[in-house]
This record gives C-alpha cells, sequence and structure tokens, in this order.
C-alpha cells in the first residue's frame, strides 16, 4: 500500500509592500508574497525591519480594474538570504475593540 503524505501547496501574489525601515525611511518596493499552510505569510524585502514594526501589503493584481487597499500587517524577521535580502514572517493587524480603545485611554488618564 503506497502512503500519500499531505503537502500543503504554497501561493505566491506579487505584492507592493511600503513601511518604515529600520533607519526610519519610509520606503516602497515590490515583493512575491508566499502563504502556505505550515509557515504562514513571507516577504522578502530588501530593506531591513524592526521585529513588531508594522508595514503595509497590497495586492497588486494586473487585470483588477480597482486598485486594492492596503493592508496592516506585523513584521517578524526570519531569515536573511543568500542575496542579502532580509525574509520576514507577516501577520495581518487586527482592528482594536471598543473595549481595548476604552481600557487605553482609562490607563493613560491615570499617568497624566
Amino acid at each position: 500500500m503506497q502512503s500519500t503524505a499531505h503537502r500543503p501547496m504554497a501561493s505566491v501574489y506579487r505584492v507592493e509592500v511600503s513601511g518604515w525601515d529600520c533607519t526610519q525611511t519610509f520606503f516602497v518596493e515590490k515583493s512575491d508574497l508566499e502563504w502556505d499552510e505550515e509557515t504562514g505569510k513571507n516577504v522578502v524585502l530588501n530593506h531591513m525591519v524592526k521585529d513588531g514594526a508594522i508595514l503595509f501589503v497590497r495586492l497588486l493584481q494586473p487585470t483588477a480594474p480597482d486598485r486594492s487597499f492596503p493592508v496592516p500587517y506585523e513584521v517578524e524577521f526570519s531569515t536573511e538570504t543568500r542575496e542579502g535580502n532580509h525574509q520576514f514572517r507577516i501577520r495581518r493587524m487586527r482592528p482594536r475593540t471598543a473595549e481595548h480603545d476604552e481600557l487605553s485611554a482609562a490607563l493613560s488618564e491615570s499617568y497624566f
């Protein structure tokens, strides 16, 4: 009996990434976003970005009549490529809840 292992397929999307690098310089660059079940979403950038930084990722669709909107992602450095670029794992940011905003406001009021 032949065994078939489940092998997740990676999808690759052309994207535009923007944000501030480690030197606080704003950048915009095109990259490929690779997405699979095991490793999540990854992008390779020329710019080095701090862990936890927020980048905006916009899907580039050459056939779409409307431009897509940028989506905020939090980054985590993964590795440096042989070519000297930087690979990052990215995780989509979620909107804050009203409870979180109220708690933040209450805490900031108590400090001032």
